[in-house]
């Protein structure tokens, strides 16, 4: 079972042989290593159609996952089902839904395979996916002479490799294992042409398990070939956005490979049991393992010196319960006064950038409530970005244009940048006005605020590289402002292809002026709904409208307390000192009254006085 369990999911990852009883299929699973811990953490935000529901966290380092219904491919190929041309091309397509939604999240698949991918009622569910940390190590003595002293990269074209795999694999039912040489993977590849596939299957696979990397198709080219209406933005962002992410920074800042062993260009395939080298196994010393002498390690010699160096997702804030027979000890009052106050601070699971670690959050609380919210601001510009774009995506589909939209799309992706740029050029020398000598020490110590400023940073980089697109949208809809000539003249100056040079007080005028168009056309269909449910959401798309709209002063100390009084009284606090009562609990409710309410003191008490 163990086994079984850790070929599913992370054979790095310590799986408990114990099972829940609600469930045969619910497994519980510890983390030992706090690196894994760290990925495993972020991964679980990832979801979409063809992917496994979010693990479930259940406390520190503890995490419960659902296997998903049906059987793996290779289940099914072992048993000689044979898939139809039209079922491996639902597959594929299944397939490339499921990784758009991973590859947008900034992460790769890079570890699916047959084994790990189910199918059921025709349709798959991807189980493991992410910056896996053990990718095939071949010790230098075994590489051909100048391969030895090569340092690969995994790219991109990982996943069209592996995507490669799993389709010949359907094709043909003979079950890939791991390739020693290149040489033998170049006869496993020359061999392709012999098989009995259609021919513009073969020729597909062919480009797609190329031996080398730059001669491989891209997920541009293979979402070209799909003809779908709902693929367009999808190939833009192929060839925009995926191509100028860095992942290849990404990777090396969660890999570093020790000098004696390196990654070899062809990566294996995923389809045999992995063992760990002994030497990188980051577990052996945590094991309790009976007539077994474990020697003591060097403490110098890192166990696991690929992944240590990784700067950016640690470890949930969730409170760890007291073991039972410390909560009998009253000497660890103290322990339960930081659990109590621990709970009091909900975890902010929607947040990105956020403190992850209890021990670093409770010793600069104050700084770390302020950048939740500083972080919550970009969350809640973000979040409605993406509802400007569903909303454009459907009107498309019925063939209407959307110009205010696109416009409020660009101005609200530009607010962000210059948000983010600014706070992260007065990292350094102090924000949020806090006492210099406190922000210093606190930039300087803690690890967590290290991880803060670089997710940030690599956020921002990655926004920067879409926003020229956003401006060419812009232009591409100039022909339909006609309804909206008088807004558009009042904002064209600042509709501008580079953002330099631009300041949040520079560009915060044409900012508001269009989030306040639209938030008046979202009023006036507002009055003229009927349905309860659907004029519910409206009252939420303006409330989230109108907070964006002063989203630079309206979460600061001085002004959130008084501001968001409705909130307070909804959740029953006397402190707003959280996003989550906003996020999680007020925009979760579903009383219209309450957010007309909160929507009136927005309008009243912080731009009666402010514009």
């Amino acid at each position: 079972m163990i086994q079984d369990i850790e070929n599913l999911y992370r054979n790095d990852a310590a799986l408990e042989d114990r099972l829940s009883s609600q469930s045969t299929k619910q497994v519980f699973m510890n983390v030992f290593c706090d690196d894994l811990d760290e990925f495993l953490e972020y991964e679980t935000q990832i979801t979409g159609s063809y992917i496994r529901n979010q693990c479930l966290v259940i406390k520190k380092k503890q995490y419960s996952f659902i296997i998903p219904e049906g059987m793996t491919l290779l289940q099914l190929i072992q048993q000689n089902n044979r898939f139809t041309i039209c079922q491996i091309e639902v597959i594929y397509k299944q397939l490339l839904e499921a990784l758009y939604q991973i590859h947008k999240k900034y992460s790769l698949g890079r570890c699916f395979h047959v084994r790990n991918i189910y199918y059921h009622n025709n349709k798959i569910q991807l189980a493991v996916f992410g910056f896996y940390p053990n990718l095939q190590l071949i010790p230098p003595e075994y590489l051909e002479r100048g391969e030895q002293n090569q340092r690969r990269d995994y790219s991109q074209s990982i996943d069209v490799w592996l995507v490669g795999c799993i389709i010949f694999q359907l094709f043909t039912g003979e079950i890939l294992n791991r390739f020693q040489t290149i040489q033998e993977y170049c006869q496993f590849y020359n061999q392709i042409k012999s098989k009995r596939i259609e021919n513009n299957w073969k020729n597909r696979i062919m480009q797609m398990l190329h031996p080398q990397e730059v001669q491989r198709c891209t997920f541009f080219q293979m979402h070209h070939e799909i003809l779908n209406s709902n693929q367009k933005g999808i190939k833009q962002f192929y060839k925009t956005t995926f191509l100028s992410q860095n992942y290849i920074y990404l990777i090396k800042a969660r890999e570093q490979i020790d000098d004696d062993y390196i990654e070899w260009a062809v990566p294996q395939e995923f389809t045999t049991e992995m063992v760990i080298p002994k030497m990188l196994n980051p577990f052996r010393d945590k094991y309790n393992y009976p007539n077994v002498v474990i020697t003591q390690r060097n403490e110098n010699v890192n166990p696991y010196p690929r992944i240590t160096n990784s700067g950016y997702y640690s470890s949930p804030i969730q409170p760890s319960p007291p073991n039972n027979d410390q909560s009998q000890n009253s000497s660890n009052g103290s322990n339960n006064e930081n659990l109590e106050e621990r709970v009091q601070y909900p975890e902010l699971n929607f947040l990105t950038n956020k403190c992850r670690d209890q021990n670093d959050f409770l010793q600069y609380k104050a700084i770390w409530i302020e950048l939740h919210f500083e972080s919550y601001k970009w969350y809640l510009i973000g979040s409605l970005k993406e509802y400007l774009e569903r909303s454009i995506q459907e009107q498309q589909n019925e063939g209407i244009q959307s110009p205010l939209e696109t416009l409020g799309i660009y101005c609200l992706l530009k607010m962000s940048i210059i948000m983010r740029q600014e706070f992260l050029n007065q990292w350094n020398t102090g924000i949020l006005n806090f006492d210099k000598n406190i922000w210093q020490q606190f930039i300087k110590k803690s690890g967590q605020a290290k991880r803060f400023y670089n997710d940030v940073r690599m956020q921002l980089i990655g926004d920067q590289s879409v926003i020229d697109q956003n401006f060419m949208n812009c232009n591409n809809n100039f022909q339909h402002y006609s309804e909206y000539t008088v807004v558009y003249d009042q904002i064209k100056q600042s509709i501008t292809e580079t953002i330099n040079e631009q300041t949040f007080n520079e560009f915060k005028l044409p900012y508001r002026i269009i989030l306040r168009s639209i938030l008046i056309r979202i009023g006036n269909s507002c009055q003229q709904c009927k349905d309860t449910n659907k004029k519910l959401e409206l009252y939420l798309l303006q409330l989230k409208i109108i907070i964006c709209m002063a989203i630079q002063q309206i979460f600061l100390p001085q002004n959130r307390d008084f501001i968001f009084r409705i909130v307070k009284q909804t959740v029953n606090i006397t402190n707003f000192d959280n996003p989550y009562y906003l996020e999680s609990i007020f925009f979760q409710q579903n009383e219209i009254r309450l957010m007309e309410q909160q929507i009136k003191i927005i309008e009243q008490d912080y731009f009666g006085s402010k514009r």
